[in-house]
C-alpha cells in the first residue's frame, strides 16, 4: 500500500461520552496497520475517566485550551504544546478545565486496537 492523505475539515467529528472525536488515520480509515490517529475535543468541563489501555500505548498532544492530565504521578496542567505520553497499562485521565472552549487534542495510538492481556 502506498502513501495516504487525510484532512482534518474533510473529516466528521462523531460524539463520545466526553466531547467529540475524529479518526485521522487507522485500520478503518487510511489502511495503518500498527496506529491510529483521531483529532479529539473534550467538551467543555468535561473529560474521559481515569483508565487504562492494557495493550496500548496512546500519545496526546494538546493543540488548543487547557486542561489537567491525571497521572500514576499526580495532576500535570496542560495546555498546547503539552505531550502526554501514556505507556500501556498505566492509568490516566484528561480533563479540560476551561469554561469557554473545548481542549482540543491529536491522540496517536498503537497498535489502534487494544490487545487484551499483552
Amino acid at each position: 500500500m502506498g502513501s495516504f492523505v487525510s484532512r482534518e475539515d474533510e473529516r466528521e467529528f462523531e460524539p463520545v461520552e466526553w466531547g467529540r472525536t475524529k479518526n485521522l488515520c487507522g485500520p478503518d480509515f487510511g489502511g495503518a496497520e500498527y496506529l491510529k490517529i483521531n483529532i479529539t475535543e473534550y467538551a467543555i468541563g468535561s473529560g474521559h475517566r481515569l483508565h487504562f489501555h492494557p495493550g496500548q500505548e496512546e500519545v496526546i498532544f494538546i493543540l488548543d485550551g487547557e486542561g489537567v492530565t491525571k497521572t500514576d504521578k499526580g495532576d500535570v496542567p496542560v495546555r498546547p504544546g503539552t505531550c502526554i505520553f501514556v505507556p500501556a497499562g498505566s492509568n490516566h485521565e484528561t480533563i479540560n478545565v476551561l469554561k469557554d472552549k473545548p481542549l482540543k487534542a491529536l491522540v496517536i495510538k498503537s497498535p489502534p486496537k487494544e490487545m487484551k492481556g499483552k
